[in-house]
């Protein structure tokens, strides 16, 4: 279970240091990418805390919640992440291989976001994989306080 409090954050990559991303504030199903930051609120999230399963993680800028999508193909043949109009449900669990990160794990799928290839380019695919003990998959919560005009 998450220990990180119900807030706003800048979801980080490890490896790849990009952020999580709404690619161009696209409706739902909006697909979600790695963006170099671009300090508008489709790199922001609001993550909190849930009953039964752990956190729902809500874009900033859109207000659409972050989920997967198996009958999505266009990412993989196993589905796509993108936001969705419903809260999905994630785990966050302690990455051993990264100090401070975090798994971010499809509560239905047990598998964790990555970054295809372990990518830094801007608007690199944002994907569900097997859970590894590496930091392709650590991902940093920095707190963010939304400003005016951001989103």
């Amino acid at each position: 279970m998450s220990t990180i409090p119900t807030g706003t954050y800048i979801i980080m990559n490890a490896t790849t240091h990009t952020y999580l991303n709404v690619l161009g504030f696209q409706p739902v199903p909006g697909d979600i990418v790695n963006s170099v930051g671009n300090h508008l609120g489709n790199d922001m999230w609001n993550v909190l805390k849930t009953e039964s399963c752990g956190v729902t993680i809500q874009s900033y800028g859109t207000g659409a919640f972050l989920s997967f999508d198996p009958s999505n193909k266009t990412d993989t043949p196993t589905g796509s992440v993108v936001t969705s109009r419903l809260i999905y449900p994630w785990s966050l669990r302690p990455n051993t291989a990264v100090p401070y990160a975090w798994y971010i794990v499809d509560h239905h799928t047990g598998k964790g976001l990555a970054v295809e290839n372990n990518s830094a380019a801007n608007a690199a695919q944002v994907l569900e994989l097997g859970l590894t003990n590496n930091g392709s998959q650590a991902w940093f919560f920095i707190a963010k306080e939304p400003l005016a005009g951001t989103n």
